[in-house]
């Protein structure tokens, strides 16, 4: 009996030990970049400790002429970044690999795609964040850097 609770107060610690640190927590909530030309939103939520997602699109003039769902999936190497574009490659979703996942940062490629085939998040502080695609474009190396500010948690 006493082996019983020592295991079942074992478990109980070491479950309240967990913490949600294994995750990018710092993306959750809603962000934006607004320009002069256009609105840039993503908007990120935690489904599970293992999945978040993501809806992030372009308003120029109230018209979204860009919209993309990201799943970011756990994975036994890191984790995946899951993306489909309306309107591109047939809205089937195409695949990022994390290669560094640090406190403030995350860095996903996939060598077979075009553009992006390198995608960074940088966690600046608690309300803002950068992130740049970096890619080939019409035969040449090109990035786009979107700096967001967190518009509610």
């Amino acid at each position: 009996m006493k082996l019983l609770a020592f295991l079942l107060v074992l478990m109980f610690f070491l479950g309240s030990c967990q913490n949600d640190t294994d995750g990018p927590n710092w993306l959750l909530g809603s962000w934006r970049n607004t320009t002069a030309s256009m609105d840039a939103q993503e908007h990120w939520k935690k489904v599970d400790a293992t999945v978040y997602e993501a809806e992030s699109f372009i308003l120029v003039q109230n018209d979204t002429v860009f919209h993309e769902h990201v799943d970011l999936v756990k994975t036994s190497k890191g984790w995946d970044y899951i993306v489909s574009v309306r309107g591109q490659n047939k809205e089937k979703p195409v695949s990022f690999s994390s290669t560094y996942i640090g406190k403030d940062s995350l860095v996903f490629e996939n060598s077979k795609h075009d553009f992006p085939n390198r995608i960074v998040y940088k966690k600046i502080k608690a309300d803002s964040l950068v992130a740049t695609i970096f890619g080939t474009q019409n035969g040449k190396a090109t990035s786009e850097i979107f700096p967001f500010k967190k518009i509610k948690p």
